[in-house]
């Protein structure tokens, strides 16, 4: 084998490493972690890791939603709102006098109803999804905050309040709470989903070339649907979630956390354009955005230098995968 065929061999591997997409918020997690133990010796213990994880938890399962969605070719920022919108029902109904696993319900069902409406509008529709959702992410928290005002309703039963300290099992002192047995097992569910059924080739076939996948035979008006539905179902039972953490609900509650929730998919390796994502990724980069803001947090970094840091991280994370193209380029040449 001459020089050049060794040099384009080591080219397509190093290419063919950096796309692996899940590789770069792993390798982003492993330097972050050992900054943060750095910065305190808090980030060697577990549970102090695990006590500090539940906000964000919470929108890490929003998050698994919105990859199935990103790769699909489309975006959901009206997940925070939804969450908030799925509590306020919750909490007015019981004030109203109806039990409070009725009024749960009721409020899954705002959330059900919600991700139908953005479904509809974009899928049968054919409106742009960033367009629907950026009006009902407004139109949603409006909602909360005509029924709500600037007050907050609280005064839950005790058996719902603070549900994410309910610990599940310990392990060397840490305690494994309700929330994250939640998370992994919705991590599971849309990973099969997603990697391993036909539903989920179809999510990637719609986001990789929408009119090829019409032209097959998907029905991508009934796959794009389903895929906000499931959306607000997950947004309404975080929201609820968060409710029973903060022991009340707000209109203001996860404002502009759709931010948060969409750097995680984006770091996660899911590619904005559609066609590309990954359930592990997301996972990886939750874990990720829980250490780098807990972290942040620690260090008396003010928000304003967190969401540089947070917004520095994202482009890297973008940048590096895309490096691969450049090196196939470099060798075509």
């Amino acid at each position: 084998m001459d020089t050049g065929s060794i040099r384009g061999l080591k080219t397509r591997r190093i290419g063919n490493i950096l796309a692996r997409r899940e590789l770069v918020p792993f390798a982003l997690l492993i330097v972050v972690l050992i900054v943060s133990m750095s910065l305190s010796a808090s980030f060697r213990d577990l549970s102090y890791i695990l006590r500090t994880s539940t906000r964000y938890m919470e929108l890490g399962m929003t998050a698994l939603t919105m990859t199935l969605i990103v790769t699909a070719g489309m975006i959901d920022l009206s997940v925070p709102a939804v969450m908030c919108c799925s509590a306020t029902v919750t909490a007015l109904l019981f004030h109203a006098g109806l039990p409070m696993a009725a009024s749960i319900v009721f409020g899954i069902l705002t959330g059900i109803g919600c991700g139908t409406i953005n479904g509809l509008l974009i899928a049968y529709f054919n409106l742009p999804a960033m367009i629907v959702t950026i009006g009902t992410m407004n139109l949603f928290r409006g909602i909360s905050q005509i029924f709500i005002g600037d007050k907050s309703q609280g005064a839950f039963p005790q058996w719902f309040n603070s549900f994410e300290k309910k610990t599940l099992f310990s392990v060397g002192g840490a305690n494994f709470g309700i929330t994250l047995f939640i998370f992994l097992l919705v991590a599971a569910f849309f990973y099969l989903l997603l990697h391993r059924t036909g539903f989920g080739r179809k999510i990637f076939a719609v986001g990789a070339n929408e009119q090829a996948a019409i032209h097959s035979g998907i029905n991508t008006r009934q796959v794009k649907l389903s895929l906000f539905i499931m959306s607000g179902f997950v947004s309404a039972l975080m929201g609820i979630l968060t409710m029973s953490r903060l022991l009340l609900v707000r209109y203001d509650m996860h404002l502009n956390s759709e931010i948060d929730v969409v750097i995680m998919v984006l770091l996660g390796g899911a590619d904005i354009n559609g066609g590309r994502g990954s359930i592990i990724g997301t996972v990886i980069a939750v874990i990720l955005v829980i250490i780098m803001k807990t972290g942040l947090i620690v260090a008396n970094i003010t928000s304003d230098a967190q969401m540089f840091v947070m917004g520095l991280i994202l482009l890297v994370s973008i940048i590096i995968p895309n490096i691969s193209s450049l090196l196939q380029e470099m060798k075509d040449k």
